[in-house]
């Protein structure tokens, strides 16, 4: 009984793990200064190859464009979707755009734009040991960190999505183990270490287009 309960514990914490993020009661790194704008060296457009989507950082914003094929079932369509010949007409707002069909499937193109980051009181800027750390609260006292780095024209975008980060953060900070809920508050130090130990293991990567 007793090997079934530490089981469901460890289940549970993983559960609770791979559906909350991890975060901070302040912008990280403590004692440092924010940065009120991207430098002109960060500014620019990047393109991710992975899935073509554009990254264009200004003084103040991190905005992302995408745009990509998905292929739904027939049977998948929203309520609001008609299909006549090869097109998908929205009937909220009579616009229709080409699609392909595919056996019983159709594949549509969908695009748009996110703003990542936009620096303000609840988007924290700041320059560390030649790193930017980007620090996002939706609630006093919770901080998402973002790590962005920028080497021979490659940017990377690293977040802390992995039990690997998690494991570590704890260890560092010597945070109490028996507990789902993560909010750390890291010194200097310990976080100088954490992100010197490989933290921020979770990496996107952009190559910045020469215009």
């Amino acid at each position: 009984m007793k090997s079934i309960c530490v089981f469901l514990t460890v289940a549970l914490a993983l559960i609770l793990f791979a559906c909350q993020p991890v975060l901070f009661t302040e912008p990280q790194p403590q004692n440092v200064a924010a940065t009120d704008a991207f430098p002109a060296r960060l500014q620019g457009k990047y393109l991710n190859p992975t899935d073509s989507s554009l990254l264009q950082i200004t003084a103040s914003s991190m905005i992302l464009s995408y745009h990509y094929d998905e292929k739904i079932h027939v049977s998948q369509m929203d309520s609001t979707e008609q299909l006549i010949g090869d097109t998908l007409f929205d009937m909220l707002t009579a616009k229709g755009k080409l699609i392909r069909i595919e056996g019983d499937s159709i594949v549509k193109p969908v695009s748009g734009t996110d703003t990542l980051f936009a620096i303000d009181a609840k988007h924290v800027l700041k320059k560390f040991k030649g790193y930017y750390f980007l620090n996002t609260s939706d609630s006093p006292g919770n901080w998402q960190v973002q790590k962005l780095e920028l080497a021979k024209g490659q940017l990377t975008l690293s977040s802390l999505n992995t039990k690997e980060d998690l494991d570590q953060l704890v260890e560092i900070t010597e945070y109490p183990q028996d507990t789902t809920a993560y909010v750390f508050t890291p010194s200097k130090k310990q976080f100088k270490k954490f992100v010197h130990n490989q933290g921020f293991r979770d990496s996107e990567v952009f190559y910045k287009i020469r215009e």
